[in-house]
């Protein structure tokens, strides 16, 4: 008898990143490299403390007005995206407590070189999955021959914070509630990286989940930038082979879908800025610093940059089984909307959460406890 194949390299356990300890340290350094600017950054916090009155005593209440309370007096003390960057890898320690207190029922391990050839500080991403459907001591994800469906999902940041650790609120979630294993890969991000190497490499690992799984076994997932990157990798991977399968379905949280210039103007902008917590033009730093500062208005409503205004036939050919989630109460409302109309030929079904800010669900589990970011 021959000896059965090797496993799928694909499939393999990744090494393990840098020590949480060596990031945190890193990301510290970064952060104490800007002295002056965290100066500005408290004493505007202190300034904004006066501009937007204490909304409520709830949990959820101090956790958006925090938010909000930073958001601004980074924006406005000239924090640079890199600065903030580092504050949200700080947040990847955090990550372990999140795996300690949300992982129950749910084992993981590092995606493999393999998988995503893109390693950043914080690692590739990894992989979880239904406690004890891997392999190998449940120390590796399962092949597709026992779990022959996937969610793939890339996370959100306005392209420049965050990564797959931080997101694990989201992530554990859907694998509790699906029962599928769900990869989490990390993704090149400016100030070291620019459009569009992110949605290249995504485009890359997505075809990789296509080749072993089949599209319409592919739920191709992500919130924010994140969401922006799965409606971008769908239209990009059809351009790359027109005779490509849309994945099975696209789940979309709080999509930035439209980065030209006319978003920033739209009614909910300005509408929503009270209860959101980004102001506008922090909104249109990230998107600088996603682009680069040279790049023009042309590239910024290109659709694999802008996936809203990518003609609707296209986006409904990409994308024909699609949930869409937002809030009335984020300032991308408008653009979420514009989105779901011209999704509208295919079966789209959206999720409005009344009064919610962007990502909503990404703050649920911390404030009201594991398990209650669905519903509905």
């Amino acid at each position: 008898f021959l000896p059965p194949p090797p496993p799928d390299p694909f499939f393999s356990r990744g090494n393990s990143p840098r020590s949480c300890c060596l990031e945190w340290i890193v990301s510290l350094c970064r952060c104490l490299l800007a002295p002056l600017s965290w100066a500005k950054c408290l004493a505007g916090m202190a300034c904004e403390c006066l501009c937007w009155p204490f909304p409520g005593s709830t949990l959820w209440d101090v956790t958006i007005y925090s938010l909000r309370l930073f958001a601004y007096a980074a924006d406005r003390s000239g924090m640079r995206p890199g600065t903030m960057q580092a504050v949200t890898d700080l947040l990847t320690a955090g990550g372990v407590v999140l795996r300690l207190w949300l992982g129950e029922g749910v084992s993981r391990c590092e995606v493999s070189e393999s998988l995503n050839p893109s390693s950043t500080l914080s690692g590739r991403g990894e992989w979880l999955w239904p406690a004890g459907l891997g392999r190998s001591g449940d120390s590796c994800p399962p092949l597709p021959s026992s779990s022959p469906r996937v969610v793939l999902y890339l996370h959100g940041g306005a392209f420049v914070l965050c990564n797959s650790y931080t997101h694990r609120v989201i992530t554990y979630e859907l694998v509790r509630r699906t029962g599928l294993p769900v990869c989490a890969p990390c993704y090149a991000r400016p100030p070291r990286a620019k459009f569009p190497q992110a949605l290249e490499e995504m485009t890359d690992v997505y075809e990789g989940f296509v080749e072993r799984y089949g599209a319409p076994n592919v739920v191709l997932a992500g919130d924010s930038a994140g969401a922006n990157l799965c409606l971008a990798v769908a239209l990009n991977a059809r351009a790359r082979d027109p005779g490509l399968p849309p994945p099975g379905c696209v789940v979309l949280i709080s999509p930035w879908c439209d980065l030209s210039p006319s978003a920033s103007s739209s009614p909910s902008m300005s509408d929503n800025a009270g209860t959101d917590y980004l102001p506008v033009s922090l909104i249109g730093k990230f998107g600088l610093a996603y682009l680069g500062p040279d790049a023009g208005g042309s590239v910024a409503s290109d659709p694999l940059v802008s996936p809203a205004l990518a003609p609707p036939s296209q986006l409904q050919g990409a994308c024909p089984n699609t949930l869409l989630c937002y809030g009335t109460g984020e300032e991308l409302m408008d653009q979420c909307r514009s989105l779901a109309r011209s999704l509208g030929g295919g079966a789209v079904r959206v999720c409005e959460l009344e009064g919610m800010p962007h990502v909503a669900p990404l703050f649920a589990a911390p404030v009201y406890g594991a398990g209650c970011t669905g519903g509905g």
